[in-house]
């Protein structure tokens, strides 16, 4: 059966882990954020650091490239030469007026200032830091150069600020060879500033600067970027007092979810006892929610009801149950009040007709509302077929104890009358037809001796001698008896007997007076001719013996009164024959079945016990 409710096992998944997993997870989790986080600080340090040597080395660029073209510029015209110093101070005073410039400065190999801008431009000389730090810039590259972080303290508070020297590369380079006697541009140059008389000092010049190798130094102010850094930092440490604030409000969780478990334990066992006390209900049960809906069907009402429980949950009872027990719900049948406990037949197989007992009850919620219906299921099948059969043998007994008295006090009369037949026949005249007449006297006394006998027999308890018997030789010797019958009915005789059946203890003289009953009682059902099958069996402990006619049947009105004494359809039948037939079988202790069906066939099943 399925539960009512089903227990919630993914909901308590997490109430299985130990507290020291949660520990864990939540300590794995802070040193990955804080893995990230320093990756991440360390990550966007580099990035600033590459961004301001980015701009210290573009500072320097501009530089050359602004004195560069002021030189050429004045070359071309005719206004006094402006000595490179001055091109270049002038440069180094625009790019000062960037933000986060400092200042820049152009030094020789000994410290001396040639050019400066900005911070401490009016110092001839740098300090002894600066001259050690430019002393580390090597030769070689393109473009070599050297970086680091000052640290200043200034009262209470410190500035830092970033310094970057790297090689001058002054235009006489042989990337510009313009200005000197050498180099693939020197014809080109000459051709154009050959007339300038300030060519030829402006080449001196050139060459004095190549010879004294100039280093660039450019100070930037580092708190913008360091601000940057400071937020980063900020948002880490944000994000661990949130992860933090995560991992508290889970423990809280946990331990919440953890004082929980013992009342859904509670509640989980109670719902399993009630699945298990339903579905263990020898009754069928039949439940319906508010709206109607069938939510419970134990196996116990899907067997009575010959159909599988889960097929008709989720469906309304009018369309999956019988009507008659549809009715039986109330919340669906609002027009008129629904029967609370009835008795109903129900047919849902012609050869097993059923009685159930129905009793139905409403389920109100804390509010007196409607919750639902439940529908009680009871097969009273047996319990009426043991009531038929205590009523019928009370019957009998009854007509055991009247036929005996009866029997007792009609022999004696026909024991005297047949006397007198027998000497009214001595004395009476031939010619006169009176011997005819006792002739048939004493038979119809002896007719009525035999049915006295008969009901004698009926009536009597039973004396059966048992013994081991096979009931193959039983059968064959019965129908070596109604062979002769069965020819001269044009009636074929077939056997289908089981092989290797037990022995059986039985009475053999009353089991053959059974067979030989039933045996001519299909024998007269097909005046004109047929098929008698005769086959056994074993099931369980039974051996089963049917004998099936192809004969007129037995209308199905009358299938419930063949065993009953004196009940025949035979004109000239006493009706006694299957009755005590079926007694004898009854006091073996088996049973005797009867199957029919009109002008089709007839089976009757000897059931007898090993």
């Amino acid at each position: 059966m399925t539960p009512l409710v089903k227990s919630p096992k993914r909901s308590n998944l997490l109430l299985s882990f130990s507290p020291w997993m949660l520990a864990v997870a939540c300590s794995l989790l802070l040193l990955l954020l804080a893995l990230f986080a320093v990756s991440n600080y360390q990550r966007e340090k580099e990035l600033m650091g590459e961004a301001l040597v980015q701009k210290g080395l573009t500072l320097m660029r501009f530089i050359n490239s602004s004195a560069r073209e002021a030189m050429r510029d004045n070359l071309r015209s005719s206004d006094p030469l402006i000595h490179w110093e001055d091109q270049v101070r002038a440069a180094m005073e625009q790019a000062v007026e960037q933000p986060g410039v400092e200042s820049v400065q152009l030094i020789d190999q000994e410290g001396a200032i040639v050019s400066a801008a900005g911070l401490n431009a009016g110092n001839s000389a740098i300090d002894q830091a600066t001259l050690a730090f430019t002393k580390s810039l090597k030769s070689g590259g393109p473009h070599p150069f050297v970086s680091r972080i000052i640290t200043e303290k200034q009262g209470d508070k410190s500035n830092q600020r970033f310094q970057i020297a790297a090689w001058h590369v002054p235009p006489n380079t042989p990337d510009h060879p313009e200005f000197l006697d050498r180099g693939p541009g020197r014809g080109q140059m000459m051709r154009r500033f050959a007339n300038n008389p300030h060519f030829a000092v402006m080449q001196e010049e050139m060459k004095r600067l190549l010879d004294k190798q100039l280093i660039y130094v450019v100070q930037l102010d580092f708190e913008q970027f360091n601000s940057s850094l400071r937020r980063q930092f900020l948002q880490i440490i944000i994000l661990s007092i949130a992860t933090l604030l995560v991992g508290i409000a889970g423990a809280l969780s946990y331990l919440t979810l953890r004082g929980l478990k013992g009342s859904q334990q509670s509640l989980g066992q109670i719902r399993a006892f009630t699945d298990i006390l339903v579905s263990s209900l020898p009754v069928g049960l039949i439940a319906t929610d508010s709206q109607g809906v069938i939510r419970v069907c134990n196996d116990a009402a899907g067997e009575v009801l010959g159909i599988e429980s889960d097929r008709i949950r989720g469906k309304i009872p009018e369309i999956c149950l019988p009507p008659g027990l549809a009715k039986m719900f109330f919340a669906n049948n609002h027009a008129e009040k629904a029967e609370r406990q009835k008795e109903i037949p129900l047919d849902l197989d012609p050869k097993k007709p059923m009685t159930l007992q129905l009793a139905s009850m409403v389920v109100l919620d804390n509010d007196g509302r409607l919750a639902g219906e439940v529908l009680l299921i009871r097969d009273l099948t047996e319990v009426k077929s043991l009531e038929k059969e205590l009523q019928r043998s009370e019957r009998l007994a009854v007509l055991g104890k009247m036929a005996a008295g009866v029997a007792h006090e009609l022999r004696n009369p026909l024991s005297s009358i047949k006397g007198l037949a027998v000497l009214l026949k001595s004395q009476v005249i031939a010619s006169t037809g009176g011997v005819e007449t006792a002739d048939i006297l004493v038979k119809e006394v002896e007719r009525l001796n035999r049915s006295i006998g008969e009901l004698l027999d009926y009536a009597r308890p039973g004396q059966l001698t048992r013994e081991p018997t096979a009931i193959d030789d039983i059968i064959k010797k019965t129908v070596s008896l109604v062979q002769i019958d069965a020819e001269s009915y044009k009636i074929t005789l077939v056997l289908g007997l089981a092989a290797e059946l037990p022995m059986v203890q039985i009475d053999r003289d009353k089991c053959n007076q059974v067979l030989l009953n039933l045996f001519l009682n299909a024998i007269q059902a097909m005046p004109n001719g047929g098929v008698l099958t005769v086959r056994t069996e074993r099931d369980g402990g039974m051996i089963v013996v049917s004998i099936r006619d192809s004969g007129v049947g037995i209308p199905q009105e009358n299938l419930q009164r063949v065993f009953d004494p004196y009940f025949t359809t035979k004109s000239n039948g006493t009706g006694l024959g299957l009755a005590l037939s079926a007694k004898i079988v009854e006091e073996h202790g088996g049973a005797m079945k009867i199957f029919s069906t009109p002008n089709e066939y007839t089976e009757v099943r000897v059931m007898l016990p090993l």
